[in-house]
């Protein structure tokens, strides 16, 4: 290889430029790609009149061209230079009061045409190949355009734009340009149309000097499309600025936008006369700001850069050739970042000037404004600035610092400072700020600006209640001012009652639970809160006067009196009116009860059995059981007219009651509480009694013997609370935590299962395995296990997403069950299940073994050689009848004996004919589902998609009614007779599962493609039903069912029933049964038309072609013959 020539290179690019005049069409990505819109260089003819101090505008599309005029400065020779040059312009590049200091701007317009026009005043040249500027002789005669330039307006007067100015200047874009070839050809600018059409009122907003826009189509001369924009600024107020635009679009009628600009100009070290501006959207009235969304940044124009701000921001920021997007990085444009951060803040206090700053401002614009992150630290500005300044409204509309205020938490307590009757309690509160409306945008976010970053104080309703309680007791005029307010009242504490403010209900009627940060706070203070409201004067009796509910830990005051043994005085019960219309506040949040039965049980005759010191307060303490019965019995008849709810309030009330009669260790008799003695026999069946004896002390043996002397049921006296099973399941879920902290016990199994003194019970047969009472405590617990087995063990199902099963043991099972040795073998001796067979235990002790070996498995025991041939006994009884007679036949032939012999019988009279007791196993038939499991999954899934791409699809011919004849009714029929055909040559019905006398094979549904394995093997019966369920509602039905059989499973081994078959519901009473085969082959075609749809003829002729099909996976398979 010979030494490289740098100097013709060096020569070569040396003179490149040249080039450029000669093949321009060359260069045209050089000059106008930098835009991604083709059609920006209509913002490019605004910023160059802009620059030149023109006021109107106006563009005129043509087919062929577009023209452009505006009134500005006339071209000068450095403008010419500038126009027709690279990387030249003639703005000052130092200040930033011209838009276009790049000098390619105009560059632009080379995207759809190749020769562009400029008309100034006296000059006229067009620009050649780019850079090269040819005077046009004669060009125009501009006071005469001047003139003739008159456009239609709405109303239906004319717009004559230039005829009174001095200056003009007119920009012609011919939409032509030059191909490789240099051939001239036309190019297409009807997107420069629809750029001028999406020009909205606010283009002039952040430009100096033009205040009138105006386009018109002049493609259609006699229903031309036209539009006016116009930017006006209030005469009484130069930071009101209007935006109006009217046009063919809008009819008889003008858009109109206001907005309030502010514009802050400053010099920085690189930019004399940097500015930037921000402009919030304000109401025809000039008294609300609205919210704006999908904002982007201006730099004079909109760019693409969008941001969170609900309002407009501006500045003159470094961009990009195009002007389209914001330089990054760029230090120049963190700081005019900075600078628009003061401008927000120090609009702020001008806004509040103008009553501007609410309580929707702040949530609707200035909290979705702190969420932008491009100005630096500006939500620690916003809320310096409100700390330092009077900004924050409070309810009166007045402007405060956030430490001259408080918030009511719930924001509802502030609207009782004016109420008359409660007036009182705010005297020494602060101001409210401006506080309401839950369910308004940013009610969170603003509840956590004000009290976690302005640090507002809280006045929560366990303070006012505090307020409250300091009230005495008050006559209220029926029907009065105060009647009202006091009626407000329960309104309100009617939402925030202690026992369900946790869960709200939606307008759709689901619950959802509170659990943002102002219901936490509410949380936080509703105990002691409803402690001192109940204890507060503040329920308005039958008197008309305010009381409290309790008075120390007694009731004051009741609902009502329905109770058969005494009556209440009136200023004992509540108003009648308030105790019909907030009976639920009264009773959840004041807990006032109803004086009846419960009642009078409650304060009359259980009271005397709590808090006893020494003896049972009985009117005769000698001779108590005739009054014990009579309150024993009250008690139950209570509880028998209950229901559930106050069954759980009357055990609740009887917890620390001594009203249990015990007989103690030492055989003395005593009372109890209910939850300290157990009764006769568990919910599971075990004698307590004996389950209890001798290895416990924390409970009392009832008095067995009084109590049925008595008369008194123990079941009765079960419902008193007593000790009553053994079992507690514990947890079997937990939904929250991150993976497998996230699981769920299936089926019975109770991972965390306690069995209250199981551990002690083994502990005492160990010590004392020659005591009959522990033979009996492991008959019993044995007993007990075999049939709780399987809450012992089983399956976990752990993690959310990817869930996976783990088969897991109880610790109770693994730890206490199998290690210990408590049960007695037939030589009497003890033994742990890992020691034993079930067959070792001891009968005498424990009776015959049970059929049921999975409970056995379960507590540990091993298997013998006993254990297999019993099992092999059970599994033959266990064995259906076919397999019975089958396996009787293979045993006949084994030993040469026949099974269809008939014997010789004399025919005697006085001899009866035995009945028929021979059996022919080749007579037998079966019923059973057919049974067609997948042997190869990945072949079955590519035969049925060689069969998809070759499949037809569904074609109807009209004749006097359609008949469908794209399907081959013989393979149709011969596919799902055979799939439904069981090993008996029986042909079973997909839905009621029984034999078919007369097939009738239906479609599942309309998928457009014919495949034999979208139909049905139905009974006639059946397949009526299928039809009129199916052709309802057709395509509802049809994309149902898709779902249903696409969500199986097949790999599940629990999907499918005790003959491998798979049940799809339709509805509640009906389902589809399907083998594993027909469903897999149904779920492949589906997932095929999900990706490819239905086959056209290309898909089959490539598909044969090839040989070749595509996975699901993109993997390409080979395809087979």
């Amino acid at each position: 290889m010979g030494h490289i020539n740098y100097k013709a290179i060096y020569k070569i690019n040396q003179d490149e430029w040249k080039a450029l005049t000669r093949e321009p069409q060359k260069y045209e990505a050089l000059l106008a790609g930098h835009y991604s819109d083709s059609n920006h260089f209509v913002y490019e003819l605004l910023q160059n009149a802009e620059d030149e101090k023109a006021t109107k505008v106006v563009f005129e599309y043509y087919k062929e061209k577009l023209v452009f005029y505006h009134n500005g400065k006339p071209f000068d020779e450095n403008d010419v230079r500038g126009v027709s040059s690279m990387l030249m312009g003639t703005k000052d590049l130092n200040s930033a009061q011209t838009i276009g200091k790049f000098g390619m701007g105009f560059k632009s317009v080379y995207k759809y045409t190749y020769q562009p026009e400029i008309y100034s005043d006296k000059e006229a040249f067009f620009i050649k190949n780019y850079l090269l500027p040819e005077e046009i002789k004669n060009g125009w005669n501009y006071y005469n355009e001047k003139k003739s330039l008159v456009y239609p307006l709405n109303s239906g007067s004319k717009f004559s734009p230039f005829i009174k100015d001095k200056h003009l200047t007119k920009i012609i874009i011919p939409f032509e340009k030059k191909d490789a070839n240099a051939k001239i050809i036309k190019i297409n600018g009807d997107d420069v149309l629809k750029k001028l059409q999406d020009l909205n009122g606010e283009i002039l907003l952040f430009l100096k000097h033009i205040k009138r826009l105006y386009w018109v189509d002049k493609t259609n001369k006699t229903n031309a499309k036209y539009a006016l924009i116009k930017l006006e600024e209030s005469k009484n107020d130069s930071n009101i600025k209007t935006c109006r635009i009217e046009g063919t679009e809008y009819g008889n009628k003008e858009e109109i936008s206001k907005y309030i600009k502010f514009t802050k100009i400053f010099d920085h070290p690189d930019m004399r006369d940097a500015n930037v501006s921000v402009a919030y959207k304000i109401n025809a009235r000039s008294n609300n700001i609205n919210e704006m969304s999908n904002t982007n940044v201006w730099v004079y124009f909109p760019t693409k850069d969008e941001t969170k701000f609900p309002f407009l921001i501006h500045g003159s920021f470094e961009t990009a050739v195009s002007r389209e997007k914001l330089m990054e990085p760029s230090d120049y444009n963190r700081y005019i970042f900075d600078k628009l951060g003061d401008l927000i803040c120090e609009s702020l206090l001008e806004l509040r000037n103008r009553n501007l700053i609410t309580q929707m401002f702040i949530r609707r614009i200035l909290l979705v404004a702190l969420q932008d992150e491009s100005i630096p630290n500006f939500r620690e500005r916003i809320t310096s600035t409100f700390c330092q300044n009077n900004l924050l409204p409070d309810k009166s509309g007045n402007y405060k610092r956030p430490d001259e205020l408080c918030m009511t938490v719930p924001f509802e307590i502030a609207d009782f400072a004016d109420k008359g009757l409660f007036k009182d309690s705010f005297l020494s509160i602060k101001s409210f700020v401006q506080f309401n409306n839950v369910k308004e945008i940013n009610f969170t976010e603003y509840y956590t600006w004000l009290n976690d970053d302005l640090h507002v104080h809280i006045f929560n309703l366990e303070l006012w209640a505090n307020k409250l309680s300091k009230y005495n007791s008050k006559k209220i005029e029926y029907g009065g001012e105060e009647f009202e307010n006091i009626k407000e009242f329960y309104r309100f504490l009617s939402e925030y009652r202690e026992n369900s403010y946790t869960i709200a209900r939606s307008s759709y009627g689901n619950s959802y639970t509170r659990s943002g940060p102002y219901e936490r706070k509410i949380r936080e203070c509703l105990v002691g809160a409803w402690e001192v409201l109940r204890e507060s004067a503040l329920i308005l009796n039958a008197n008309g006067k305010l009381v409290a509910a309790f008075k120390g830990n007694k009731e004051n005051i009741y609902l009502n009196s329905s109770s058969q043994y005494k009556n209440v005085i009136k200023s004992a019960l509540v108003d009648k009116e308030v105790a019909n219309e907030f009976e639920t506040l009264m009773k959840e949040g004041f807990q006032i009860p109803d004086f009846n039965n419960f009642q009078y049980v409650k304060e009359k005759v259980v009271k005397k059995y709590i808090d006893i010191e020494d003896n049972i307060k009985f009117e005769n303490p000698n001779d108590y059981e005739d009054e014990y019965i009579e309150d024993i019995n009250q008690i139950i008849e209570l509880i028998e007219d209950s229901n559930e709810y106050r069954i759980r309030d009357i055990q609740e009330m009887l917890d620390n009651a001594f009203i249990i009669k015990v007989i103690d260790e030492d055989g003395e008799e005593k009372f109890a509480m209910p939850n300290d003695c157990y009764t006769d026999v568990s919910a599971e069946g075990i004698n307590l009694d004996l389950y209890y004896r001798k290895v416990t002390d924390k409970y009392f043996r009832l008095d067995f013997d009084f109590y049925k002397n008595k008369g008194i049921q123990m079941n009765k006296l079960q419902l008193f609370g007593l000790v009553s099973k053994v079992i507690d399941e514990g947890i079997k879920y937990n939904s929250h935590g991150p993976g497998n902290e996230s699981w769920q016990a299936m089926g019975d199994y109770c991972p965390y299962i306690n069995i209250d003194c199981l551990k002690e019970n083994i502990e005492h047969i160990e010590r004392n395995p020659d005591d009959n009472l522990s033979k009996e405590k492991s008959a019993i617990i044995l007993k007990f296990l075999l049939k709780n087995y399987s809450k012992l063990s089983g399956k976990v199902c752990r993690r959310k997403s990817n869930p996976y099963y783990t088969n897991e043991e109880s610790m109770i099972l693994e730890y206490t069950i199998k290690l210990n040795e408590w049960l007695y073998n037939k030589n009497e001796e003890l033994c742990s299940t890992a020691d034993m067979s079930k067959y070792d235990l001891n009968t005498t002790i424990y009776g015959q073994v049970i059929d049921d070996k999975d409970a056995y498995d379960t507590l540990g025991f091993i298997e013998k050689d006993l254990d297999k041939k019993a099992e092999a006994y059970e599994f033959v009884n266990s064995m259906e009848e076919k397999d019975q007679k089958i396996l009787l036949q293979q045993l006949a032939r084994k030993y040469g004996m026949s099974l269809t012999e008939e014997q010789d019988y004399e025919d005697d009279e006085d001899d009866e004919e035995p009945e028929a007791v021979f059996f022919n196993p080749n007579d037998w038939v079966s019923k059973e589902f057919p049974a067609k499991m997948i042997n190869n999954r990945e072949s079955l899934i590519e035969h049925v998609r060689q069969e998809f791409f070759c499949a037809d699809p569904i074609k109807y011919h009209k004749v006097w009614r359609q008949l469908r004849v794209s399907k081959n009714p013989v393979t149709v029929r011969s596919y799902a007779m055979g799939m439904y055909t069981n090993e008996s040559n029986v042909r079973i019905c997909q839905m009621c599962k029984e034999p078919i006398e007369q097939v009738e094979v239906t479609a599942i549904a309309n998928y457009g493609i014919e495949m034999n394995q979208l139909n049905l093997c139905l009974c006639r019966n059946c397949a009526g039903k299928y039809k009129m369920l199916r052709d309802k509602n057709k395509d509802v039905f049809k994309n149902e069912i898709l779902e249903e059989i696409l969500c199986w499973d097949i790999d599940d081994e629990y999907a499918y029933g005790e003959n491998g078959e798979y049940e799809i519901a339709i509805d509640s009473e009906n389902s589809i049964y399907f083998t594993q085969t027909h469903l897999a082959e149904v779920q492949t075609i589906f997932m095929l038309l999900d990706k490819y749809g239905v086959p056209s003829k290309e898909q089959k002729f490539e598909t044969v072609l090839s040989g070749i099909n595509l996975g699901f996976d993109g993997e390409e398979v080979a395809a087979t013959t």
